[in-house]
């Protein structure tokens, strides 16, 4: 059974801070390594991305793909799982839910994204679906969040590392909603 100050934690909005949880201290600590596993991870796959890309001998391409999965498989899926899990943790276990503050709403829009379309381009089947799509002319919006989630070129990888960053960002600075501040009327 969990403690009353888990159960309230989040109910005090941004700010509320619970020193003396050992639970809540321990959850804290769990989705910031795995925060760190994630985006590390995929920092390093856009860097041996563009390695790949510095050489055109095959047999270095293609070892290069082999530790891209590596990575894929052992750091970056499994931080989002942990990102996940400890995400589902604060908002099941806590007063914070899914949707409370726009910052968790996002977080969750994101994390969610990038665990279905991490999958779906981990496997084959994302490659699969592409090449199902270009006759009907409709791969192109699915070529485009391949580049997101795989990026292949300096935009691609810009656009990702944009992504990484706003996540790290909003969680640092929590607004309680996305709207523009109002200056206070005299």
């Amino acid at each position: 059974m969990l403690s009353e100050t888990v159960r309230h934690y989040g109910t005090l909005g941004k700010g509320f801070s619970a020193r003396d949880n050992i639970i809540i201290k321990g959850m804290k600590a769990l989705h910031v390594l795995a925060a760190t596993a994630w985006a590390g991870g995929a920092l390093s796959m856009q860097a041996l991305s563009f390695l790949r890309l510095s050489s055109d001998d095959p047999a270095f391409a293609a070892q290069v793909a082999v530790c891209l999965h590596f990575v894929d498989t052992w750091v970056v899926m499994p931080g989002l799982a942990g990102c996940l899990l400890t995400g589902l943790f604060y908002s099941c276990c806590t007063s914070i839910g899914f949707f409370r503050f726009a910052w968790i709403g996002y977080k969750w829009f994101i994390s969610l994204c990038a665990g279905f379309w991490g999958t779906m381009f981990w496997g084959p089947w994302g490659d699969e679906l592409v090449a199902r799509l270009v006759p009907l002319g409709l791969d192109g919006a699915l070529r485009f969040v391949r580049a997101c989630v795989l990026p292949e070129n300096m935009w691609a990888g810009a656009l990702q590392l944009c992504i990484i960053l706003s996540m790290c960002l909003i969680s640092s600075y929590c607004p309680l909603s996305f709207r523009p501040a109002r200056g206070k009327a005299r």
